[in-house]
This record gives C-alpha cells, sequence and structure tokens, in this order.
C-alpha cells in the first residue's frame, strides 16, 4: 500500500480508488481535503470514464467496511473524513461509458 508519510500542514489524503464496472480497475489517487466531492468526481472520470453525472461514490474504510455515500457534490471531500489509506468506490450509474474504456 502507498506511504502514509505526510508532509506537515499537507491536506491531502491517498485513497484506493475502484470502480464496479472495471473489475481491474485500481488506483491510489491523492486528493485534497478541500476538494468539493464534483471535484473528486471530475478527477475520477478522467481516470477510468464514468461520466460525472453518472457517478455515485462509496467510501470505506481500510478495513473494507462502508463509511457513507459521498453523496453531497458542494461540500469538501474533508467533510466526510476519509484517510490514507480508505477506498473510493465509483458507482457506475450508466456503465455503458466505462465499458468502452474496459475494451480499449
Amino acid at each position: 500500500m502507498a506511504s502514509r508519510l505526510r508532509i506537515e500542514g499537507d491536506d491531502s489524503v491517498l485513497l484506493r480508488v475502484t470502480h464496479s464496472n472495471l473489475k481491474n480497475f485500481a488506483a491510489d489517487v491523492r486528493f485534497s481535503l478541500q476538494m468539493s466531492v464534483e471535484a473528486v468526481k471530475d478527477k475520477l472520470w478522467k481516470k477510468c470514464g464514468t461520466w460525472v453525472n453518472s457517478m455515485r461514490l462509496e467510501l470505506y474504510d481500510d478495513c473494507k467496511n462502508k463509511l457513507c455515500d459521498l453523496s453531497d457534490d458542494s461540500r469538501p471531500l474533508g467533510f466526510y473524513s476519509p484517510l490514507d489509506g480508505f477506498r473510493i468506490h465509483v458507482v457506475d450509474l450508466d456503465p455503458s461509458i466505462s465499458n468502452l474504456w474496459r475494451m480499449a
């Protein structure tokens, strides 16, 4: 797993990202805790191909327990208190686009 080394004053978190439709997709991505959930989705669509409006995000702790849905796009990511090593799971509500990424 990624290093848990933090720089003092760093307001970011390193999260594992998985995807409901892309079973072999997993990435460690650093996010600012100040980013809105909508900005997190925007960053993720570039990595996995799921449109921002077709995405539901779930937050899991490092023991694989689901903590919550990141349901308010206007809230900062830090509102949900993610820690390094937690996981964001992208649930694709319209898998037609990410299917194209899987075939590429």
